[in-house]
């Protein structure tokens, strides 16, 4: 197969604000990004839906089907998708595959996808080959345990990470990048954009190894630290005048550098965000809560559960050892409301009754002696919440596809890539 593709999955990118950064920063990666072909993509899912979402979309993109059809909703349901992936397809074809981070998605029955790592979020699905793990574990530690966790199990997670680093002879790069590090922990205070971007660098480096060393006709890399910094730090809408913005746009243009690099001149680029973001600094506040501790907010308020997997940010699964539980837990946490209005969001899974998925849905401003009753007992809202973010980024269904090769057309709609990606291999 002498066919090559990468695809770089930039999540959620603003298209207006990479081409002003790559100009008024002159990042020259960004510019070369920014001067491929493009077309604009577009999904039929609004807001409201609860389907304008980034591990909703991405399996749409993934599996060529709307989400009217794939019916994924949640990150961490991929057990239940029922349609093959890219991989997947390309492998019954004698195709081969590495796939970094995708999201929502897992190996599946791709034979001929050499290695494979999930998101950190999909807890059910594992990375291949097995020393790949050691590259998920401390990320997923920390999003397990992202308000209360113990540094000395992190620090050993990163133990076993370090070790897969120097095998692939990537020390030295570590080595060098530390001190910038440092620098930038002091100077931004330790915000989780900082750890952020030097993680999409450095899985960026290790996927480059494995993409070298297996060499797939099918390349595909996911990196999110621009969507975060959208999220939660887009405060101005010049990119020059915002600082962590300019951070993040700085550390993608050395990610995108490495990755020229490292393309094969004939290699077909896409570069696609699946949906995008628009500002909403002139919005209403919108601010994300999440629970101090999962297990021990349910513990508080009297629920029985096995265990508690935290999601992306204010959501998680619950399991439960009897289905009773899990019907008792539905009722109580959607009962419980905070200012009139209700506090979750509650979903349960008809093909596993032990399992239920809640949400925090309340945005609103909240004083310090803000409660909420549950059985009757006033409990402090702060006393087991803590607020994340003022939201500054929102999901809109527009997006963006660049290109190097291929066909050209105004639009594309997101489950149409995934033919696209298909036909590029003859």
């Amino acid at each position: 197969m002498d066919q090559k593709v990468f695809f770089l999955e930039l999540n959620e990118f603003n298209q207006d604000l990479l081409v002003k950064g790559a100009t008024d920063l002159s990042l020259k990666n960004l510019e070369k990004l920014v001067s491929l072909n493009k077309m604009s993509t577009l999904t039929e899912d609004t807001y409201e839906s609860d389907f304008l979402e980034p591990w909703v979309q991405w399996v749409t993109v993934h599996t060529g089907t709307p989400s009217s059809h794939h019916k994924i909703k949640h990150l961490g349901d991929v057990p239940h998708l029922g349609t093959d992936q890219i991989w997947e397809a390309l492998s019954k074809k004698g195709i081969s595959s590495g796939i970094w981070g995708a999201m929502n998605a897992s190996r599946g029955a791709a034979e001929n996808c050499l290695f494979f790592v999930p998101d950190p979020w999909t807890v059910s699905e594992k990375g291949y080959p097995d020393e790949l793990n050691a590259l998920l574990d401390p990320i997923r530690y920390v999003s397990q345990n992202y308000l209360n966790r113990s540094n000395l199990k992190l620090l050993k997670k990163v133990g076993s990470l370090l070790q897969l680093i120097f095998k692939n002879r990537l020390g030295w790069k570590l080595l060098k990048e530390i001190p910038l590090l440092i620098k930038n922990i002091v100077q931004y205070k330790a915000k989780s954009f900082v750890f952020i971007s030097f993680a999409d660098y450095l899985s960026t480096l290790l996927f480059l190894k494995y993409k070298k060393r297996f060499n797939p006709d099918f390349s595909l890399v996911f990196l999110n630290s621009l969507a975060h910094l959208q999220h939660h730090h887009w405060k101005e809408l010049d990119p020059t005048q915002n600082r962590p913005i300019v951070y993040g746009l700085k550390y993608l243009d050395r990610i995108l550098g490495e990755i020229f690099r490292e393309i094969g001149e004939n290699e077909v680029l896409l570069v696609a965000n699946a949906l995008s973001q628009k500002n909403t600094n002139e919005e209403h506040p919108w601010i994300l809560y999440r629970q101090i501790d999962q297990s021990s907010f349910l513990n508080a308020i009297g629920i029985k559960h096995a265990k508690v997997e935290s999601l992306m940010t204010h959501d998680a699964h619950i399991f439960f050892n009897h289905e009773e539980e899990a019907s008792i837990a539905q009722k109580k946490l959607a009962s419980i409301e905070i200012l009139g209005k209700k506090l979750f969001l509650i979903e349960d899974y008809p093909q596993d009754k032990n399992k239920l998925f809640y949400r925090i849905c309340f945005t609103d401003a909240v004083f310090d002696d803000t409660s909420f009753i549950v059985d009757g007992e006033k409990m402090r809202f702060f006393d087991l919440f803590q607020p994340i973010v003022q939201r500054t980024g929102k999901h809109i269904p527009e997006g963006t596809l660049f290109f190097n090769h291929g066909k050209k057309s105004l639009q594309i709609k997101n489950h149409d890539i995934f033919n696209w990606v298909l036909d590029l291999f003859p």
